[in-house]
């Protein structure tokens, strides 16, 4: 679940949800080796990470729903591991009859809250957002529920989102500056509705154009430092804009090989989600040819650990850092490869993926509530909500928050600034050297 929500978004949504607080139990892994192929592999995880509330956990030791600590199921508990079966053809595994039930929990249809009428809430305890609206719009079709979209508040709420700037926030009443990641999902949204005419797309494509960085990369506000892990969104925004030819397309594919380790086959230091960030743009902009791809091929399976079949951000990683994430990152670079086959490949491990509720959760309830269990009735206990994790993010600034809650098809992970820095610095002293 996500934990950061509550802090992060800050305002109480409309929900009439009822939660009641789980039961802290453990489960026990029973080794036993067994022979299968990565793509069933896959499959086992996604099913051993589903909850009969029609989430999904987003790791094996996730923190269970119970909003007295802050973690609060949210759209992504549905939407990523729909992406990961959909990007597999293997929807069809899992009856989504409760997952559908809490997407329309997220729904706004109470008049008595006209201001939120229509719009699909971030989690059932934050409010809308613009990438909430966004994921519903593609997400919900897909379930049937596209009687719940309804189009002419969710084209409001994103118009009133959008700053003098061209750019667009992640809620109209919010003060934060716009940035490319809610802008990216701002515009795929209104495209997908037809509704580009509604907003005021010139602005909208000078704000994006201020985010392109003349080393040919794009930042996630304008003016900063160009990322290449926002590359694909900037690419996107063009692209929806009709305005693709202002894409420099030589220089973009130079500023993004600079980060590139061809011998290796992936993003240098950079994770399963860098490495898909890096293929998608070259995929956009036609140049992926420039890469070896099948030593990507091969780093990628690589990342798929032989123990129960999960994904690690790199091979051989801490068995503890599983995400699904990692999951969606390598099917998604194998599908954008068009080398889904590779997932039929067998494999053999030692044993099958076992949710486990995390040690420390059980403790800590334990603790601060023993026996007890509760039913929230949507309301908050007198007991205060603390989140360790919401009071770390609220540290960071907005540029890490914005990545962090939200991404095209999920989390941009930035590079760490200090590696960034030592190439930068590398590089102008190279150039400095070729000078003399």
């Amino acid at each position: 679940m996500i934990l950061l929500v509550v802090s992060i978004l800050q305002s109480t949504c409309i929900s009439n949800t009822s939660i009641s607080y789980p039961t802290p139990t453990t489960q026990v892994h029973v080794p036993l080796s067994y022979a299968t192929t990565r793509i069933d592999a896959i499959i086992d995880y996604i099913l051993a990470l589903y909850l009969d509330e029609g989430i999904f956990y987003e790791w094996l030791e996730d923190t269970p729903p119970d909003l007295r600590i802050g973690s609060t199921p949210c759209i992504y508990d549905v939407y990523d591991a729909y992406r990961v079966l959909n990007m597999l053809d293997r929807t069809n595994v899992l009856d989504w009859t409760n997952c559908t039930k809490f997407l329309r929990s997220l729904v706004n249809i109470d008049p008595v809250s006209p201001s939120y009428y229509g719009l699909v809430n971030f989690s059932i305890t934050a409010p809308p957002t613009v990438i909430s609206c966004d994921v519903a719009i593609e997400l919900f079709p897909e379930l049937s529920l596209e009687s719940l979209i309804f189009e002419q508040e969710i084209a409001e709420y994103i118009v009133q989102a959008q700053t003098p700037d061209g750019g667009f926030r992640l809620r109209p009443d919010n003060s934060d500056p716009p940035d490319m990641i809610t802008t990216w999902s701002a515009l795929r949204a209104m495209y997908t509705l037809n509704r580009l005419s509604d907003i005021d797309t010139s602005n909208a494509i000078d704000f994006i154009m201020s985010c392109y960085s003349a080393d040919g990369g794009f930042s996630n506000v304008p003016y900063y430092d160009s990322n290449p892990d926002v590359v694909p969104l900037g690419l996107f925004c063009l692209e929806y804009l009709n305005r693709s030819d202002l894409v420099r397309v030589t220089k973009t594919t130079n500023y993004l090989l600079q980060y590139w380790d061809n011998n290796t086959g992936h993003v240098v230091d950079g994770t399963l989600v860098n490495t898909e960030r890096f293929v998608w743009s070259l995929k956009t902009l036609g140049t992926l040819n420039q890469i070896n791809i099948n030593k990507t091929l091969e780093w990628v399976l690589a990342c798929q650990n032989t123990r129960n079949g999960l994904f690690l951000p790199i091979p051989n990683y801490d068995y503890d850092s599983e995400r699904l994430e990692w999951c969606r990152a390598a099917v998604h670079i194998l599908d954008l490869c068009d080398r889904m086959d590779l997932l039929e490949e067998p494999i053999t491990l030692i044993e099958h993926p076992v949710y486990t509720t995390p040690q420390w959760y059980i403790d800590y309830i334990n603790e601060h509530f023993g026996t007890q269990t509760n039913t929230g009735n949507g309301i908050y206990p007198v007991w205060p909500n603390i989140d360790i994790a919401a009071l770390l993010i609220n540290g960071l600034p907005f540029i890490g928050i914005a990545s962090i809650i939200s991404l095209p098809g999920v989390y941009i992970i930035l590079s760490n600034r200090k590696k960034r820095n030592e190439r930068k610095e590398q590089r102008e002293r190279r150039q400095k050297t070729k000078g003399k």
